[in-house]
């Protein structure tokens, strides 16, 4: 009996070792993905917040990658956080990694962006940051502007509202077979994975609905690589496999090299993200 109890509680630390092994293998690796090496600077500096680490301020972080949030719960004492998403692995994952960190201050919500009755619980910010998450958000036929209405809600006045989306010269979406975050995928048909947007599309579904005015805007896209094809990007190219297991620690160099940054998207070959600063006066 005592061997078999023993065997038990070996195998559970087995697995927690192994689990946050791999973890600490990957972060070593690859520490940040290749797209976000140029987009969360940009939505930091559109922002201003790095300016006031000695403010207290309320920042709400709808689902962005979690090393935003961990990034911002790092850099001050001063602010509270709180992450929302409706995936709950995503929401474990940030909770182990914010303990991790000793990240008393960064606290996660289970709820719907969509949602007016999640939202009214949520009270009021100083700041709101979403990076690529909008274009995610179901149904596929207006849940971005929808998650649009919601977002004065939780701004404080003179708060502000950080986004990226998918940009390019004209919108279209994308399509994954199997299953796409908390969205079961069906055999045979592929499911909807997120929009690319054009100036158009980026006005009448995320800018306008908010009734925010914009305070800045910014567009970041690739050089050199493919620049007439939208589909083929380097993220593809170098962001997967053994390949970013290799190039991983070297990103942001290659990012300096084959992404370029403008206010105007026509100065770029190939946009490829628009990110924004909007404000509620």
């Amino acid at each position: 009996m005592k061997s078999n109890s023993f065997n038990l509680l070996i195998a559970v630390a087995n697995k927690l070792a192994k689990n946050y092994f791999c973890k600490f293998f990957n972060a070593l690796l690859i520490p940040v993905d290749y797209t976000r090496t140029k987009e969360i600077p940009a939505i930091l500096d559109l922002s201003g917040i790095l300016k006031r680490k000695d403010e207290k301020l309320k920042i709400l972080d709808i689902g962005s990658p979690q090393l935003l949030s961990l990034s911002l719960g790092s850099y001050s004492d001063l602010w509270e956080i709180t992450y929302l998403n409706s995936h709950e692995p995503e929401l474990k994952d940030l909770r182990q990694k914010s303990s991790a960190l000793g990240l008393r201050r960064l606290k996660s919500i289970n709820a719907d962006i969509t949602s007016a009755d999640n939202v009214s619980q949520l009270g009021t910010f100083d700041y709101v940051f979403s990076c690529s998450v909008f274009e995610h958000i179901h149904p596929e036929d207006g849940g971005d502007a929808l998650a649009s209405e919601m977002v004065p809600r939780l701004l404080k006045p003179s708060g502000l509202f950080l986004f990226s989306v998918p940009y390019y010269k004209k919108k279209f979406n994308e399509y994954l077979e199997g299953d796409i975050y908390a969205i079961e995928g069906k055999p045979q048909i592929k499911t909807f994975f997120q929009r690319f947007y054009d100036e158009e599309s980026l006005y009448a579904q995320i800018i306008t609905p908010t009734g925010l005015r914009i305070a800045e805007k910014t567009y970041i896209g690739e050089r050199y690589y493919s620049v007439n094809n939208i589909k083929k990007r380097m993220a593809f190219l170098v962001g997967f496999g053994k390949r970013a297991y290799i190039m991983g620690r070297f990103f942001h160099m290659i990012s300096d090299v084959f992404m370029e940054e403008s206010n105007d998207y026509k100065k770029l070959k190939k946009p490829y993200l628009a990110i924004c600063a909007l404000i509620k006066d």
